[in-house]
């Protein structure tokens, strides 16, 4: 005898009218809801942390410094002076063409320092007086003027 059969002869036998057709679906059961699926997975706490570990991946991933890609040819564009005396250049990969000056620079006998700035990197640079043939061959090689009061300030943004 089923479940069904003995409830309605019980109900038959205490005379209570029982209408089967309710008895057909378990009324606990719980109904698939979205919810209650990520439940069964484990804690929303668990999820979250999952979700955040994720996104530390990510965001990780972007913001990873990239391998330095293969230097190319760089052709300067002409150099352009600003008031302050600072000499603008523009280049393909702005950052290799900042240390291949400064190393220039360093093997003429010069002291020259880079710095980076959101999208320009630079170089600051005391050239002795008189400022030696070396020197001037490097500047001249990329387009940038002597300058007069010694104080040589490039700065190189990408085309």
């Amino acid at each position: 005898m089923s479940d069904q059969d003995e409830f309605v002869v019980r109900a038959d036998r205490e005379s209570t009218p029982v209408d089967v057709s309710e008895l057909r679906e378990n009324p606990f059961e719980r109904h698939a809801r979205p919810r209650s699926m990520l439940r069964a997975l484990g804690s929303s706490r668990g999820l979250g942390a999952a979700a955040l570990a994720v996104a530390v991946l990510i965001l990780g991933w972007k913001l990873a410094p990239r391998a330095p890609t293969a230097l190319t040819a760089i052709a300067p564009e002409p150099a352009a002076s600003s008031p302050g005396g600072v000499v603008q250049l523009k280049a393909a990969d702005p950052q290799s063409l900042r240390l291949q000056i400064i190393k220039q620079l360093h093997a003429a006998g010069t002291q020259a320092f880079g710095y980076e700035q959101p999208g320009v990197h630079g170089i600051i640079a005391e050239l002795p007086r008189p400022v030696p043939e070396a020197v001037t061959k490097v500047l001249q090689a990329h387009g940038v003027p002597v300058p007069a009061d010694g104080a040589l300030r490039i700065q190189i943004s990408a085309l």
